[in-house]
């Protein structure tokens, strides 16, 4: 199987992973469609690689279907969602919790239910997740839980969806323009900590991703797996300790605050994030 005259629909926004991950699927003779929250990012991603840029809100009902209703039959779907912050389970209310499923793994299987009309019949979904659904610690705990339920849905898909293929990619510390907002020497620091715990003695590059991604739209007869891409760090005896709060400290605790209704993610070196509810 090969991706020359295939459709992709890449869903999770235009930040470094994904135009990797889609320059690599391009690469591989495939038409790319990328969506993005903003039209004006949903525009410029189409521009730099050459391929079709939708704006999408895809934590609304209407915003998904219209998003298939647009885009028509594809080949294959991608879907890559970032944890929106972490947080101990007991530190906010549950409405506040239930938004870590609600962003993850709901936004996730809204997709696939309305991605499943115009789905060819030998295509494949591929998702994207991150080394949280492999460990926990209280500082992580709700990203966890939603991280493991997005697996579970992935093999309930491809036994759902047959002979739709469904797969799940998890990376580990991905190396891209992501870190930079860290001072050089800081980020020079997590490399060289995240480099000692891999097995390959490298780091994960965006393109890796899209490489396994290429894999498993071609493979035909793999479906309902996690696959691994994070140089054998999962094979470390160490691997279960989270290295970016172990060693840096850079991790986000998302904290509510019942003042202004929001969560605030605070990273140690100085830079704060605020994102409304």
């Amino acid at each position: 199987m090969r991706l020359q005259d295939s459709i992709v629909l890449c869903i999770g926004g235009s930040n470094a992973t994904m135009r990797g991950v889609a320059t690599a699927i391009s690469a591989a003779g495939a038409q790319i469609i990328i969506t993005d929250p903003s039209t004006k990012n949903a525009q410029h991603i189409a521009e730099e690689l050459g391929c079709i840029g939708e704006q999408a809100d895809i934590a609304e009902e209407v915003g998904v279907r219209r998003l298939f209703k647009h885009t028509g039959s594809i080949t294959h779907l991608l879907i890559m969602i970032d944890p929106i912050g972490y947080s101990n389970i007991f530190d906010m209310p549950f409405d506040g919790a239930s938004l870590f499923m609600d962003r993850k793994l709901w936004v996730i299987y809204r997709c696939i239910l309305h991605a499943h009309p115009v789905l060819c019949s030998h295509g494949s979904i591929t998702l994207i997740t991150s080394e949280y659904d492999q460990w926990t610690t209280y500082d992580v705990a709700q990203t966890h839980l939603a991280s493991v339920s997005v697996d579970a849905l992935v093999q309930a898909t491809a036994t759902s969806l047959a002979p739709i293929r469904c797969n799940v990619i998890r990376p580990g510390f991905v190396d891209s323009v992501l870190w930079d907002f860290f001072a050089a020497e800081e980020r020079e620091v997590l490399r060289q900590h995240e480099q000692a715990q891999t097995l390959t003695g490298t780091l994960v590059s965006p393109q890796d991703i899209g490489t396994v991604a290429v894999a498993l739209m071609t493979a035909s007869a793999v479906t309902g797996v996690v696959i691994p891409v994070d140089g054998g760090k999962h094979l470390k005896p160490d691997s279960s300790v989270p290295s970016i709060s172990e060693v840096v400290s850079i991790f986000i605790c998302c904290i509510y605050d019942t003042s202004c209704g929001q969560y605030e993610y605070r990273l140690p070196y100085k830079y704060m994030i605020h994102n409304p509810i």
